[in-house]
């Protein structure tokens, strides 16, 4: 909770956007998602090894197949997250997500519990026109420009929860 009341202190929403700005993974989630890919691709491949040294033992190949598996899962989700704000257009483009600004009817910043470790994170809210709800997690880096940019965009739109 500390460290959303420092975040939400630091919002003024004087950010200036212009172009395209684009924002990637912070370092901590860049490197959690990166080695364990990585890490979990030398064990594939040091399965199928030991598979083909013991005559291509079928359970080494299925543990070989499940480390494989796992690695590019987390090296897609480490190539895939990129939230771009272009200006010139005035939309939100991500992966699975492209919405344009002025058809934002709410746009909300507060903590929700997310994901299977049920953490606390930080989010933005976001309800089109058309009733479709985003929710955009802030695990970028450069999180107080974005908010910032967003809150620029918005205006009275923007609201915070604490």
């Amino acid at each position: 909770m500390l460290f959303y009341e420092e975040f939400i202190k630091k919002i003024d929403g004087k950010a200036e956007g212009k172009g395209i700005e684009k924002f990637g993974l912070d370092i901590k989630k860049t490197v959690v998602w990166l080695v364990t890919g990585i890490l979990f691709l030398v064990a594939g491949v040091l399965e199928f090894y030991i598979s083909w040294k013991k005559n291509y033992e079928k359970t080494d190949i299925v543990i070989g197949i499940i480390f494989l598996v796992l690695s590019f899962r987390h090296i897609k989700m480490y190539l895939s997250y990129r939230i771009a704000l272009d200006f010139n257009e005035r939309k939100l483009k991500s992966r699975g997500v492209n919405f344009d600004f002025d058809k934002v009817k709410t746009c909300v910043l507060r903590e929700q519990v997310l994901g299977k470790k049920k953490r606390m994170e930080v989010i933005l809210d976001i309800i089109t026109e058309d009733g479709e709800q985003i929710i955009i997690p802030l695990m970028m880096n450069n999180k107080l420009r974005f908010v910032n940019l967003m809150k620029n965009q918005f205006g009275r739109k923007f609201t915070i929860e604490k």
